[in-house]
């Protein structure tokens, strides 16, 4: 965390799991924490440092770094869906109000208010209206202390954008979006100010760091923060 802080990184992006059952570790079940779907579950080569900490003391971390000069953005996991694969995923199995109401109970104890952003869209062809009233009601409370964002992936209709991201403060869409990476083989095209609304994911390397600067946006997501700033450092030499 010092390290980041020391390269001028003061915005971190967190994946937000409820565990289901008490873990080896100690963490007893229904525990927001910080970890992507497969950290959780343990089956990814690759893990963040902070990879499967309890949200508290991913907070209290950050206060003694910071201070608080910091800001997270938050993207809980749940089966926001209601698919198969969602409600057979240990990760994922929680329905969202679970998982927002824990949130919102921890965003009110750490006291995050202007510190914070969500990353939530709700879905409105959910057939349960208790669960989906639920969700409204704990989303709403949520955005009295946090901004909203909007995550975009490869696999959405780029073309509705423009008028489902005006309630979002930022929207975040993947790199893959830009017209020339290799994975966007439909040729979507995403409005050029929509990108300078935009805090882009995943930027790892300098070709996509170069597809960012070709969009201008916002921001950036990073696994490689380090190596970013390097690069960065090179072309401004």
């Amino acid at each position: 965390m010092e390290q980041l802080k020391r390269i001028g990184v003061h915005h971190l992006d967190l994946d937000l799991v409820l565990t289901t059952t008490d873990k080896d570790d100690g963490i007893a079940s229904n525990t927001l924490i910080v970890a992507h779907p497969m950290e959780y579950k343990h089956t990814t080569p690759t893990y963040s440092p902070c990879g499967n900490t309890p949200f508290n003391e991913m907070i209290n971390l950050l206060k003694t770094v910071y201070n608080d000069n910091f800001f997270i953005s938050m993207e809980p996991k749940a089966a926001w869906r209601q698919t198969t694969q969602e409600l057979n995923d240990v990760a994922l199995i929680h329905p969202p109000s679970r998982i927002l109401e824990k949130l919102l109970e921890l965003i009110e104890f750490n006291e995050l208010a202007g510190h914070c952003a969500a990353i939530v869209e709700l879905n409105y062809q959910l057939k349960d209206e208790a669960e989906l009233h639920r969700q409204e009601e704990l989303l709403r409370r949520i955005t009295q202390h946090c901004q909203l964002f909007k995550g975009i992936r490869l696999s959405d209709d780029v073309d509705k954008l423009h008028h489902d991201v005006e309630e979002y403060d930022a929207i975040m869409p993947t790199i893959e979006l830009h017209p020339r990476h290799p994975r966007n083989v439909e040729g979507k095209v995403m409005q050029q100010e929509l990108w300078s609304k935009s805090i882009v994911w995943v930027v790892d390397n300098e070709v996509d760091l170069e597809f960012a600067a070709d969009v201008s946006p916002r921001g950036i997501v990073s696994n490689t923060p380090q190596e970013i700033v390097r690069i960065l450092e090179g072309w401004c030499q």
